[in-house]
Parts: structure tokens; C-alpha cells; sequence
């Protein structure tokens, strides 16, 4: 997420939800849409982004995308789309011809993302006719949602599916007795790095000059093209996502503080994982309690 564009659609994804975390992924329609807009615009009542959303659309394991909650054959209700069930609310009466499109959801699909620059894995929970357009709604496996024209998304056959390996994303969330502007020092600054390090790297097969090219103090080893990064304060919450063409892997790190109780939340996502899950779980978890130790220093 380095080059302008990326960083344009981030802040939009942003405004669009006053702040994609805090689990509020209503979208109204208000303005007309074009239909001669051209395939690579994002539509008019969408188009977001919001890979942070974590609260609203948590991860998804991938033999478990049948069971997430969806609409079928009606419209969503505007409570629909702000408890994770839905995403694009419409209003009927301005918008008397909208409709659902005969589509069971879910339903997996590719989508390639051009912010992170790869065809990403998405499970489609709305599909929605307006104004001479088609569009859906869907969530990312990894956390966060986003939406896009009909066909921009390719759906995969049963056999396609059968094919996908069991895999599961560790989850993890841990509260700091600290703000976040000490925490993302220690995420994030390299002289941090030697304490953190060994938890991850037991062995010291990481090549010296690792960091230089990491945003954060943290790598997985089996990780080895790098398609994104991201890592800035948006809207009042900090937040670090790495995007991986192996296995289609992701590091999501975000900081929600809250100002009352000067606590901060740091929830982590990171995976899908095979046969090694547990092991990166419990270091992970590790990892985060010596974040949580080196940040009330």
C-alpha cells in the first residue's frame, strides 16, 4: 500500500465508514448512479475498502465460510447491515426498482484487489440490482469487507472449492494497560526488534537485514513475496496489514485505544495456516504478551 493510489482508497474506504473498525458497515444509497461509468470507477454506492473492519466481519476459516450470516431473497433491513449480517442498505421508497439478484449466498469468489495487487479470496453476503447496476457486497477470509461490480468477481465451482486446503487464521486480541502511541513504538521501531525477535526466530534463520524491508517487528518465515504493506494511523486507530502471494497469507495488526479507560486493544490476525497453526498461535500469543511487557515500560 506505498503508492498514492492505494493510500487515496484507504482514506475513502475511511470517510465512507467514519472508521471501518468500529463495526458500523452501513452503506445507504443516495446518489444516482451513472450506468455508463467506466468498469475501474468505483461505484456510487460503494466501492469501499475496509480490510480493518475486524469487529464487524471477523476472519473466517475457510471450512467454516458456509455457516456466516447472510440475507436471501429480500433486501437487507438497515439493522441488517450494521450487525455483520449484511452490508448495503437501500432504500426502497427512493429506490423503488432495486433488487435482490436471484443469487444464493453465500458464495465464494475470487476478486483480484488492487490494493493488494492479487486475486484475493472473498465470500459474497449481498448481490444487489439499482440503477442499471449490479453489485455485491462481500467479506475478505482475512477480516474487514469491501464491495464490487458483479463482474468484477469470478464465483468458484464446487470442484474449485473441494480443492481449497483446510486452513485457519489465528485470531488473537489482548488488552494494554498503555496508549497506542506506545504500542505502535514497539510494533513498529527497530530498536524493539532484538527483544521480539527470538520468540519468532528461535532458530536465527532470518536473514540479518529482515527489518529493513519489514514495517513491523514481527515475520513469518514461510511468508516470501510481498504484494502490500500498509502500515499508519487512520481516523484515530493505528493499523499494519502485509499481503503475501503465498498461500494467500496476511498480517493484520490493529490498535484501538480507548481514551476513557487509556487502555488499548491490540487485536491481531495472521494466516490462514495448514498443519502449522498451533505453533504460530502460541507464538503469537507470546509475541503479544512481550509487546504488552515492553509497552508499560
Amino acid at each position: 500500500m506505498k503508492t498514492k493510489i492505494i493510500n487515496v482508497l484507504m482514506v475513502l474506504c475511511l470517510i465512507s465508514f467514519t472508521a471501518c473498525s468500529q463495526n458500523k458497515p452501513t452503506k445507504e444509497v443516495e446518489v444516482q448512479t451513472n450506468a455508463k461509468q467506466i468498469k475501474t470507477e468505483p461505484h456510487t454506492y460503494g466501492g469501499w475498502y475496509c480490510p480493518d473492519n475486524l469487529n464487524g466481519f471477523p476472519p473466517v476459516d475457510i471450512q467454516n465460510w458456509k455457516n456466516v450470516p447472510v440475507v436471501n431473497g429480500r433486501m437487507a433491513t438497515k439493522e441488517e447491515t450494521q450487525n455483520g449480517t449484511s452490508l448495503i442498505f437501500v432504500d426502497t421508497k427512493k429506490y423503488p426498482n432495486a433488487k435482490v439478484l436471484d443469487i444464493k449466498l453465500p458464495k465464494l469468489a475470487n476478486y483480484y484487489n488492487e490494493i493488494t495487487r492479487r486475486n484475493d479470496l472473498i465470500i459474497v453476503i449481498q448481490a444487489i440490482h439499482i440503477n442499471n447496476d449490479s453489485i455485491v457486497g462481500f467479506r475478505y477470509l482475512n477480516g474487514g469487507n469491501g464491495s464490487a461490480r458483479l463482474n468484477e468477481i469470478e464465483f468458484l465451482s464446487d470442484n474449485e472449492i473441494k480443492n481449497i486446503p483446510n486452513s485457519k487464521f489465528v485470531t488473537y486480541s489482548i488488552n494494554i494497560n498503555s496508549s497506542q502511541d506506545n504500542i505502535w513504538k514497539v510494533l513498529t521501531k527497530k530498536e524493539y526488534t532484538a527483544e521480539l525477535q527470538p520468540i519468532f526466530d528461535k532458530n536465527n534463520l532470518l536473514n540479518k537485514d529482515w527489518r529493513e524491508v519489514s514495517n513491523v517487528n514481527f515475520h513469518y518465515n514461510n511468508d516470501k513475496i510481498l504484494t502490500s504493506q500498509f502500515a499508519r494511523k487512520l481516523f484515530g486507530n493505528f493499523y499494519i496489514q502485509n499481503d503475501y502471494k503465498n498461500a494467500l497469507y496476511n498480517e493484520k495488526f490493529l490498535l484501538l485505544e480507548n481514551l476513557v479507560s487509556k487502555n488499548t486493544e491490540l487485536k491481531i490476525v495472521c494466516g490462514p495456516f495448514e498443519d502449522d497453526y498451533e505453533n504460530q498461535k502460541n507464538i503469537l500469543i507470546e509475541w503479544a504478551s512481550k509487546v504488552k511487557e515492553l509497552s508499560k515500560l
